[in-house]
């Protein structure tokens, strides 16, 4: 008796030829495994291997293509990573430099904001000295010491030494503008 599944003993193995006109490894079209049919050329097509795979996952977006492995052991190797172009690095220091170079001009040139502009001692001194004597008509005007380093800054006032015929007094400087004009006070 014939088994609609195929041969009485199992199921026939694959590779094996299973009748006439059949192909080992290739199934007949159509049918039960047991119907017999005539022979049909057959091309056998080269094997050809995969030019795509996908390590992980079930083929989310791209293909990923294979690299094989030198040795034929391990992972495959993936390609390097391509080399960032200068251009970005260049535009952003030569921004940098940019931004260096006009703090550094309006800090130091025009208008200034890191200097600060002081009064130097010896002119000062010179100057008191004249206005007490031109100015004032004050005669017997000896030595005149001021502070070193005042600042020029409106409405800024320090005190100098002076000497009148031998008697030691003091002079107020009040500074007027920026552009350093002061005023020479009475001594007291």
């Amino acid at each position: 008796m014939s088994s609609p599944y195929g041969p009485p003993g199992g199921y026939p193995q694959w590779g094996q030829p299973q009748g006439p006109g059949m192909q080992p490894g290739h199934p007949q079209p159509g049918g039960y495994a047991g119907q017999q049919y005539p022979a049909q050329p057959v091309q056998q097509q080269p094997i050809q291997q995969p030019q795509y795979a996908q390590p992980y996952g079930y083929g989310y977006g791209q293909p990923q293509p294979y690299y094989p492995s030198p040795s034929g052991f391990g992972f495959p190797q993936v390609p390097q990573k391509q080399k960032r172009p200068m251009l970005p690095w260049i535009l952003g220091g030569s921004g940098v430099l940019v931004v260096v170079a006009v703090v550094l001009v309006l800090g130091f040139v025009a208008p200034g904001f890191f200097v600060r502009s002081v009064f130097d001692a010896a002119s000062v001194e010179k100057g008191v000295t004249q206005t007490l004597k031109g100015s004032y008509n004050i005669a017997g005007v000896g030595a005149v010491t001021c502070p070193d380093g005042e600042p020029v800054e409106v409405r800024h006032r320090f005190d100098c030494q002076v000497q009148i015929n031998g008697a030691d007094k003091v002079v107020t400087v009040a500074v007027k503008n920026d552009q350093g004009v002061y005023e020479v006070g009475h001594p007291k």
